[in-house]
């Protein structure tokens, strides 16, 4: 399955519930993506970086991946998110070998 990274910022109120009740967050994380035939790799937290933290996940495809950042978007306690496909070396290889294969795009040089 693809591979995904989904960075995100929680809210003020978020916060403040966190710091009132703690909760795992793991456990409702791996809940929404098993409904969209996903499986959560890890959840990480990053305070006081651009983002609050980030899951890397597998989805099914790209247009899952967003089906599932849409709904945890949606329910509120997110502020900012960024997802980005993230590629394992044998894929980039596989990537590199289109790109060696593909026509030039370079500028003409006129004369």
């Amino acid at each position: 399955m693809p591979l995904f990274l989904a960075q995100f910022s929680y809210s003020p109120a978020a916060w403040a519930t966190f710091i009132k009740a703690p909760q795992d967050r793991v456990a409702a994380s791996e809940a929404l993506l098993k409904h969209f035939g996903g499986r959560l790799i890890g959840l990480y937290y990053t305070p006081g970086a651009e983002y609050d933290g980030f899951a890397l996940f597998e989805a099914p495809d790209d247009a899952t991946a967003a089906a599932l950042e849409i709904a945890d978007v949606a329910a509120g306690h997110l502020t900012r998110n960024r997802l980005t496909r993230v590629f394992l070396p044998e894929e980039t290889g596989a990537i590199l070998r289109q790109a060696a294969a593909a026509p030039s795009m370079a500028p003409k040089n006129p004369v």
